[in-house]
């Protein structure tokens, strides 16, 4: 229940923030330019509240999926004569299109200064040092091992994991080899030397899946194999409540055997759902054992036992320093930092759209509202700074769709005056109006195939 709350509002900030932003830079544009607005309003349907101010009604109706702003507009009923140089319809074509492409402008810019500063508030992050390669993934066959460290990929320096997921997929997503250069033993002081190694691709490309591609290519963080293993928390209802299991609970033991390597335990847990699994624990220093039957999940095609406890391992000092990294950057420095980012996100959403639409990319990774709003729920709950990157990527992923040559959106108008421009004239009110129908149904099923998504990832 908490996490769907925090979905909720999380969503409802992200959403309510960013058609605030969009919006705005249409309405702000339009007011310079001295076109008249009747209504700026966010969500669709009945409205809760209204007010005016000037010549211009704000509203906010129950629907928070969008927003629209209402010029004056011969098209769209009568105008005072007095004011029908106000009309948008009667802009010069330069001015409409200032107008329509301001929205997508001011996601974008919102992007950069919500990178900034997420960059200026401080990131953490995990450093890019693998665990052992998984038998017969592209990281195995090329020798990597445990605690080797990606220190670039193609000439471009990584220092997260993050970092490294990006950088790979613009390899691929750019048709490049994929190059890395490996420090060996990244976590013992004196750490080994850096060699350079090619990593094969997954068979199918690595967006003919929706899993992680790092995952798909065998790369996997470094997890420490001993220590004290302690319960952190434990979801409501979940197994590992109905057995009695406690946060601050050590577990030390399963199935009447030490636990010498996490990731066998955690791996026992995936692979044992519905069999009753015997735990040893310590409690407050007294030894006790439990039984916990783990339950299922089904994640595509995988199912998996799960017991809905997190688990954390306390490990040394000097270890945690060399895993965990915080980059915090001066305003200036995270203004540029932010700007390369956004570039680079854009460019590679471009890039796996293109690839969607020529097959090589899966439709599986399109979200829609509720799968927004569940990641929404996540970031909110990891912090600021997290919540802040989902922010901008976001912002920056409804800048490029409303730039899609697609009508009824931003960048179907921008094609229209396209072709006023090169006609002369523009196009005429009925062959405006069946693109516009058929750009409504290319969205429809858009949103349809992003429902059927967040169902099948959510629900199945």
């Amino acid at each position: 229940m908490t996490h769907v709350m925090f979905s909720i509002l999380g969503f409802l900030l992200a959403v309510g923030l960013l058609v605030v932003v969009h919006e705005w830079g249409h309405f702000w544009v339009a007011r310079r330019l001295g076109v008249k607005v009747l209504r700026f309003a966010v969500g669709f349907g009945p409205v809760l509240y209204a007010w005016r101010r000037g010549e211009t009604e704000y509203a906010v109706s129950a629907i928070p999926l969008g927003g629209y702003v209402k010029m004056l507009d011969h098209r769209e009923g009568e105008v005072d004569p007095a004011e029908s140089g106000r009309a948008f319809d009667r802009q010069s074509l330069a001015k409409r299109a200032a107008i329509v492409i301001a929205g997508p402008l001011a996601n974008l810019i919102f992007a950069i200064l919500a990178y900034t500063l997420m960059f200026m508030v401080g990131v953490q992050s995990l450093a890019p040092i693998v665990g052992e390669p998984p038998a017969g993934t592209s990281a195995q066959r090329v020798g990597l091992k445990t605690a080797d460290e990606i220190v670039a990929v193609n000439g471009r320096a990584v220092n997260s994991f993050d970092a490294l997921r990006v950088a790979v997929m613009q390899s691929a997503a750019s048709d490049q080899a994929i190059t890395l250069e490996v420090r060996e033993n990244a976590l013992d002081t004196n750490a080994g030397r850096v060699r350079e190694i090619e990593l094969p691709s997954a068979p199918n490309g690595l967006f003919a899946s929706r899993e992680d591609p790092l995952v798909q290519l065998g790369l996997r963080p470094w997890r420490p194999q001993s220590g004290t293993l302690v319960i952190k928390k434990i979801t409501r209802d979940a197994p590992a409540a109905q057995a009695d299991l406690r946060v601050g609970d050590v577990v030390v033991g399963y199935q009447g055997e030490k636990i010498t390597q996490t990731e066998h335990f955690l791996s026992a847990i995936r692979s044992h759902p519905g069999q009753r699994m015997s735990l040893d624990i310590l409690r407050d220093g007294q030894a006790l054992h439990v039984d916990v039957i783990p339950g299922s999940k089904t994640e595509g095609a995988e199912s998996f036992g799960f017991i809905g406890a997190a688990f954390a391992l306390d490990i040394p000092e000097s270890v945690r320093e060399r895993l965990l990294r915080v980059d915090r950057q001066a305003p200036w420095t995270a203004f540029t930092t932010a700007s390369i980012k956004t570039w680079d996100m854009t460019v590679l959403s471009l890039q796996v759209m293109g690839k969607m639409l020529t097959g090589q990319a899966s439709l599986e990774s399109i979200s829609g509202p509720l799968g927004i709003a569940d990641i929404a729920g996540h970031t909110l709950v990891l912090g600021l700074s997290t919540f802040l990157g989902f922010l901008a990527l976001v912002s920056l992923s409804l800048a490029i769709l409303n730039l899609l040559p697609v009508p009824v959106l931003d960048g179907g108008h921008l094609l229209f005056y396209c072709i006023e421009a090169i006609r002369g004239q523009p196009l005429s009110e009925q062959a405006q109006l069946v693109g516009q129908k058929l750009g409504l149904s290319l969205l429809l099923a858009l949103m349809a195939l992003a429902m059927f998504n967040d169902f099948s990832r959510l629900f199945f």
